[in-house]
């Protein structure tokens, strides 16, 4: 399965991505493989996050690349490509399901996120169940493949006022928790950030290893504001 978040604060937005693939009916036997690639840059300043079969999204992602060209810089226009690539080539592979049968054979989503020509930010949902029908995200927040405990997580932590930095750290941090307790979330986790000033940028395993370090010394800290042990006797 899959986890991939997008969250947008108040200088950009922040796009992470596990890299499990389950294989099998995960109400038995199930194989893993974390080596799936779910964060893909389409330009500059917009990022397309998957979430379903990887390999077919993998498939539709280098479909978008071929019919974006150069001039594709913004998320309005690659929405608008994105949107007519994705059904048409659902149309062509499964055009003897009718449309509202396919979810029961295959369901993929996207989430595409990144700027406008006037700096402003914007996120959407582009899902194969409503016939990849723009969804424009107004919370700050969107999230797919198995969003539980990552709904839950950012209701309680997220504020639209967050800088990048505190949003990739938060975005991490939502990963690897659920990762905790689901195991068809796992693996590397990827995080890019998207700012006016510098558009796309993949962060490093090496930032990536500190963040995760980081993230470990807050949840050690949230666990001694319950439990502090014997220094409540010396009181």
């Amino acid at each position: 399965m899959t986890l991939v978040v997008c969250l947008k604060g108040k200088d950009g937005l922040v796009l992470a991505a596990d890299s499990r693939g389950t294989i099998g009916d995960p109400r038995g036997l199930t194989a893993i493989n974390d080596s799936m690639i779910k964060l893909f840059k389409l330009s500059n300043y917009v990022g397309v996050l998957s979430y379903g079969q990887a390999e077919l999204a993998a498939q539709l992602i280098q479909e978008i690349r071929n019919i974006l060209t150069p001039e594709d810089h913004y998320i309005s226009q690659i929405v608008a490509k994105t949107r007519n690539i994705l059904r048409a080539k659902f149309n062509e592979w499964f055009k003897n399901i009718p449309i509202d049968k396919r979810d029961k054979i295959v369901a993929i989503g996207f989430i595409i996120a990144g700027l406008e020509d006037d700096n402003t930010v914007k996120t959407y949902y582009l899902n194969s169940v409503l016939d990849f029908a723009p969804q424009l995200v107004v919370t700050g927040i969107a999230l797919g493949g198995v969003p539980q405990y990552a709904t839950y997580l950012t209701h309680r932590l997220f504020n639209p006022d967050m800088s990048i930095e505190e949003l990739v750290s938060l975005a991490h941090y939502v990963i690897t928790e659920t990762a905790t307790q689901d195991p068809k979330v796992g693996g590397p986790v990827k995080v890019v950030k998207i700012t006016i000033e510098n558009g796309y940028e993949s962060l490093s395993q090496s930032d990536l290893d500190e963040i995760k370090k980081n993230n470990e010394k807050i949840n050690k800290t949230l666990q001694h504001c319950f439990y502090v042990g014997d220094d409540s006797e010396e009181e």
